[in-house]
C-alpha cells in the first residue's frame, strides 16, 4: 500500500468547540461526512504557545516548558513534528498568520520554510483605528516606545500585529494549494502547517476590522471591551469592565468569523480529496476562548471547557463516511499519531490507538508586568474522565460536569479526596496521571 504523500495540519486559532458544533447545521458538510469527528478533544494548553508546542512535540506544557512565564525555554532535546517529518523525506512548510508560531518562540524549528501572511501585505500605512487598537496591547506599546515605529522601521512583531485587523485566510489556503501542486510536480512529499487567525481576537467579521455594533456608542463600547479583553485588565484591577451583553457581542464576533471561513475550509478539504488523495488532513483549533464562561475572560491562565475544548477532524483517504468519537482525547497525542502515520502504509495506523490516557490540561498564571492580583496567581492542572473535568488549584481538587458546557449555572464544585486515587481508572491511566501531576507540580514550584 502507498504511504501518505502529504500531511496537512490546519489550525483555526482560538476557535471554540461550540462555535463549530453549537448549531444543528453542519458548517463543514464535506469534511464532517468524511472524517473522524471528535467531540471531546482538549488542548494541552490554553493559548497558542503551549498548545502548539504540545502538538509539535507530544509533550505536555510542563515537559516542553514553553509556557506563559517561561516563553523562551522551549526544549530542544526532542525533535519537533517538522524536524521528524523532514528526516522522513517531507518538505516542511509553515504558512502562518500568528507571530507566536514563528521564530519568536522557536515554534518554526524544523520547518524548511515559514511563510508569514503579514509579509504579503503592504504595511506602509496603518489606518488610525487599527494603530490605536494595536497599541492597546502592552507588548506592542513597548515595541513602539523602543522606537521601532517612530523610527520608520516597524518590527516584525508590529507588522505581524496587522493579522489582527486583516483577513489572510483566502491567500493562505490558495498558497497551500500552490505549494502542494509544486511539490507534487517534483514528486516531493509535503508536511504543511497552516495557522489561520480569523477566529482569534479581534475575531474577523469582515476582510478588514470593523465593529459589529451599529451605532457610535455601541461601537465605542465594543472597542473598549476588546481592549479590556485582550489586556485582561481584570487580572490587575479585580474589576469586570465588559458588560455581559457586550461579552455576547464579542462571542458573536467569533461565530460570524467562523461562518466566513468555514465554507473555504470545507472547499479546501474537498480540494485535497479530489486532487491529492494520498493526504492525511487534520483540522482543529489550537485552543478555545472565554467570554465570561466559568467566570473567565480571554484565553490565558484557564482550564475551562470554552478555553480548552476544541474541534478536531482527522480525514484519511480510506475514510468515506463521518465517524463520531465522543471520548476524551488530547491534541497533544497528534504528534505520535502523525509520525506513525507517516512511517506506515495508509490505513495501518488506527486513530483510536493514540488516545488511551485521559487528556490533561495545564495553565500557568499570566504575569501582567508584576500587576496580577494574588487571587489570580495560581497554576492549574486538570484532566478529563467520564464527563467530568477534575481541577487542582491551590492544592484543592474541584470537579466540573462537562455535559453542562454552556450552562450559565454550571460551576466547579469542591470535592474531598484525590480523584487520581479515588476514580475508577485503569492501572496505566492512574500511573500516567500520578506521574503527570507530579511533574506538573515540580515544574510549577520551580517557576514560582
Amino acid at each position: 500500500m502507498n504511504h501518505f504523500q502529504n500531511i496537512v495540519l490546519l489550525v483555526a486559532d482560538s476557535l471554540r468547540y461550540d462555535t463549530v458544533w453549537g448549531t444543528s447545521r453542519k458548517t463543514l458538510p464535506f469534511l464532517m461526512n468524511r472524517s473522524y469527528n471528535f467531540h471531546q478533544a482538549y488542548s494541552a494548553g490554553c493559548w497558542t504557545l503551549p498548545a502548539t508546542a504540545s502538538i509539535f512535540t507530544g509533550f505536555l506544557p510542563h515537559e516542553h516548558k514553553a509556557t506563559t512565564r517561561t516563553r523562551k525555554e522551549f526544549r530542544k532535546d526532542r525533535p519537533t513534528l517538522a524536524e521528524k517529518l523532514a528526516t522522513l523525506g517531507y518538505n516542511t512548510v509553515q504558512i502562518t498568520a500568528n507571530t507566536v508560531t514563528t521564530h519568536i518562540f522557536s515554534l518554526d524549528r524544523g520547518f524548511q520554510r515559514t511563510e508569514k501572511a503579514w509579509q504579503w501585505f503592504n504595511s506602509s500605512s496603518i489606518p488610525l483605528l487599527n494603530f490605536v487598537l494595536l497599541m492597546s496591547k502592552r507588548r506592542m506599546r513597548k515595541k513602539v516606545l523602543q522606537g521601532d515605529f517612530i523610527g520608520g522601521k516597524m518590527s516584525e512583531d508590529i507588522k505581524a500585529g496587522q493579522a489582527w485587523f486583516y483577513s489572510f485566510y483566502n491567500m493562505q489556503l490558495s498558497r497551500a494549494k500552490e505549494i502542494l501542486t509544486q511539490n507534487s510536480l517534483k514528486n516531493r512529499k509535503t508536511f504543511l502547517f497552516v495557522n489561520l487567525m480569523e477566529t482569534h481576537f479581534p475575531y474577523h467579521i469582515s476582510p478588514k476590522f470593523k465593529a459589529l455594533s451599529r451605532n457610535t456608542f455601541g461601537k465605542l463600547m465594543e472597542i473598549n471591551s476588546l481592549f479590556h479583553l485582550v489586556n485582561q485588565t481584570w487580572l490587575s484591577s479585580g474589576k469586570r469592565f465588559i458588560p455581559p451583553a457586550m461579552l455576547q457581542t464579542l462571542r458573536k464576533r467569533q461565530q460570524i468569523a467562523w461562518g466566513r471561513i468555514a465554507p473555504r475550509i470545507d472547499e479546501f478539504a474537498q480540494y485535497l480529496s479530489d486532487n491529492f488523495p494520498e493526504t492525511l488532513f487534520i483540522f482543529l483549533s489550537d485552543h478555545g476562548d472565554n467570554f465570561g464562561d466559568e467566570n473567565w475572560w480571554y484565553h490565558f491562565g484557564n482550564v475551562t471547557e470554552a478555553g480548552n475544548r476544541v474541534p478536531l477532524f482527522i480525514s484519511t483517504p480510506d475514510q468515506h463516511i463521518g465517524i463520531e468519537f465522543d471520548i476524551p482525547v488530547s491534541t497533544q497525542r497528534l504528534y505520535d499519531y502523525i509520525i506513525q502515520s507517516a512511517m506506515t502504509p495508509i490505513g495501518s495506523t488506527p486513530v483510536n490507538n493514540y488516545f488511551d490516557n485521559p487528556p490533561c490540561i495545564q495553565s500557568f498564571w499570566y504575569d501582567l508586568g508584576g500587576k496580577t492580583l494574588p487571587q489570580y496567581q495560581h497554576d492549574q492542572f486538570a484532566f478529563i474522565h467520564n464527563n467530568h473535568r477534575y481541577v487542582n488549584r491551590d492544592n484543592q481538587w474541584l470537579s466540573f460536569d462537562t455535559t453542562r458546557f454552556n450552562s450559565a449555572a454550571a460551576r466547579e464544585e469542591l470535592i474531598s479526596g484525590n480523584p487520581i486515587h479515588d476514580l475508577d481508572l485503569s492501572g496505566n491511566q492512574r500511573q500516567f496521571l500520578w506521574n503527570t501531576f507530579d511533574g506538573f507540580s515540580r515544574f510549577s514550584k520551580s517557576i514560582s
